[in-house]
């Protein structure tokens, strides 16, 4: 009897491990448009490109900033998996103004901007402003 209560122990234990409380962030700041299902899916898909770890996109009027973040093995081919994925977004949306960049600093940036985005949300405009402030960053830096 005392081994049966132990192995029910044990296995109400290991189920309790599997159980996952984690909720999905939201990572995508986006306008009407990239709101839609279309905007998930065009992450989804990046996020299953070789290499890519994660994914930050915003988008306000004709300019979208797409951060990623590279796996480590893959850090030594940074330049063609960011262009992979630019073409990739630039072939969905061609009349998009689309800047990629996989700066961890430009990542950490969007990320923070999404949590201020979560607690007020912001006009288009100020939306805008905070891409092009971060396009010119990555610019500056890469």
């Amino acid at each position: 009897m005392k081994k049966l209560w132990t192995v029910i122990v044990l296995i109400s234990l290991l189920a309790g491990c599997n159980f996952d409380h984690k909720t999905e962030k939201q990572n995508t700041i986006t306008t009407q448009e990239m709101a839609t299902e279309e905007g998930t899916s065009l992450e989804k898909n990046i996020k299953k490109m070789k290499g890519v770890e994660d994914v930050k996109i915003m988008q306000a009027q004709d300019d979208l900033l797409i951060a990623i973040k590279i796996t480590t093995v893959d850090r030594f081919q940074l330049k063609e998996i960011t262009k992979k994925v630019k073409k990739k977004v630039e072939r969905k949306y061609p009349e998009m103004d689309v800047t990629v960049s996989p700066d961890k600093k430009i990542f950490m940036e969007m990320d923070k901007f999404e949590t201020k985005y979560a607690e007020k949300h912001y006009s288009e405009a100020k939306i805008h402003k905070k891409i092009k402030s971060l396009v010119k960053l990555s610019k500056d830096e890469g």
